[in-house]
């Protein structure tokens, strides 16, 4: 459960990182984090809220782990295929 928790927070300062070059991406992740917080807390509060089952909060973990790799690839590959292609083209600015 302490892995969920550190990659949750990881994953919550994704959008930040995304916030100046890829603003939709960062955007679109936002509601997808709020509700990996909200089935946490249901998780931890089982009973109390709302009965919710384990695989649940798992798969929206997994889920924000998928959006924060794809955040990840695009936010550190996208600068060297921008080079490649300006490279391949002959261009320059």
């Amino acid at each position: 459960m302490d892995m969920f928790f550190a990659y949750m927070f990881v994953a919550s300062a994704t959008p930040l990182f995304l916030w100046l070059e890829h603003r939709k991406i960062a955007i679109s992740s936002i509601p997808f984090i709020l509700i990996m917080w909200l089935l946490a807390i249901a998780f931890l509060f089982e009973g109390f809220l709302f009965h919710i089952t384990e695989s649940t909060f798992v798969i929206a973990v997994l889920i924000n782990v998928v959006i924060a790799h794809v955040a990840a690839l695009i936010l550190y590959t996208s600068p060297l295929l921008m080079n490649k292609a300006k490279r391949l083209t002959g261009t320059s600015e």
